[in-house]
Formats: structure tokens, sequence, C-alpha cells
């Protein structure tokens, strides 16, 4: 824990954004299965759609089909989905993002967003919402197996976001245990937002601050 920090970098689905409907992710992932023709069972259907690079890259290549290119069709139908979700209101900013802009003008903080969605979606994100003015930088996941596979818990992402924004004392901002995990991997304190989906989720290693909505950070950058 420290007295201030040069920046701050957020996760996006339940940090900034509600999360998507499970529904519509599922949809998007049969939706290419059947696009390649492949009549998947339960366990590889759950593998594509939890997103396991390995199950997913030995699936595609038992079908006969290049495994980056289902992979690249995935990404791409999930994005297009989440994209509708966006548009509809059905995935909407949480009431508390308005603290951003507090950050932004009374702390003078570049922000950044580091998502393990797809950086497509992130992009989605900062359109749909005109956020080009509240973000310094922003990233989701390549839409590659080895990008899938730079996702946090490692610190990939976040590291090349810090170098974007030209710092190295930022803090991290999520939902989960990755995000805790990958700050701590690339040297940041992080903050745990215990969003009501979060309310009895056990968190694999303690974060420097619990806080219960956006609005709680202008504390703790105080």
């Amino acid at each position: 824990m420290q007295d201030g920090y040069d920046a701050v970098v957020f996760d996006n689905d339940g940090v900034l954004t509600h999360p998507t409907r499970d529904e519509v992710v599922r949809e998007a992932v049969a939706e290419t299965f059947a696009e390649f023709d492949i009549d998947a069972d339960d366990e590889a259907f759950e593998h594509a759609y939890a997103a396991n690079p390995d199950p997913v890259a030995s699936l595609a290549s038992d079908h006969g089909v290049d495994p980056e290119r289902f992979w690249a069709r995935r990404e791409r139908n999930v994005a297009a989905a989440q994209r509708a979700e966006l548009e509809s209101g059905a995935k909407p900013l949480y009431d508390d993002f308005d603290a951003l802009h507090a950050l932004r003008r009374d702390h003078d903080l570049p922000l950044g967003v580091v998502s393990n969605n797809q950086h497509e979606t992130v992009e989605h994100v900062v359109d749909v919402f005109d956020l080009d003015g509240v973000f310094q930088t922003a990233y989701g996941r390549d839409p590659t197996l080895d990008g899938l596979r730079r996702k946090k818990p490692e610190p990939h992402y976040i590291e090349r976001a810090l170098a974007d924004l030209g710092v190295s004392d930022a803090l991290y901002v999520g939902d989960s245990g990755v995000d805790v995990l990958a700050a701590d991997a690339a040297g940041l304190d992080s903050a745990f937002v215990r969003r009501p989906h979060r309310e009895r989720y056990d968190l694999p290693t303690a974060p420097t601050y619990e806080i219960d909505g956006l609005t709680d950070l202008l504390d703790v950058v105080a």
C-alpha cells in the first residue's frame, strides 16, 4: 500500500460495465460450432465457452479445422453479440462510473482498461459509451490462442498498459481473483470491487483494498 498512484487501471466486466449475460456468450459459441459443422459434446462446448486454449486447439485439430481460424471466429462472434448487448442497453455502465470523471478532474490521474474480454469488445465499450476522452489506453485479449494464454492472471496486458501510460505505480481495480493475482504479478496494488454479483465470492489472496463501488476509489487515491 502506498500514499499515491500515478494511474488507475480497470478491469471492465463487473467493474465498469455489467457482466455479459451468460446465454449471450453461449449462443455465440454455439453459432461458431455450427459454422464449422462441428458437433461438440458438452465438455468440448464448455472448453470453448470458458476459453481454455489447449483443449480448444485440440478440438479444432481433431475436426480438421485450423485452431487459430476457429478461435478467431469464436472471438468475433462473441464480440459481435456483446456489442449488440451494449447497444441495446442490456450491458450498461454501472451507475458509479462518474467516479472516473472525478479521478481525472480532481486528481489528474491517467486511466486505462485491461480486460480478459476480447480486445474488440473493449473497443466496442469505448465506442458505444464515447469513452475516448476518459481512457488513455485500453486492452482486451488478442483474438489468437497465444493472446488467450496471456490473459490475466498473467500480467502481460497490464504491463502493456503501464508502458503506454509511462507509469509503474498504478492501482489495478477488478472484481475477480485473477484480477488480484495479475496485479500482484505486475507489482501493483489492487482494489477489489465487491459488486452484488460477488457477494459470496472468495478471493485466492487478499487485495490491497476491498471496496463497494467505484466512488470509494476517491478516498483510496486521495
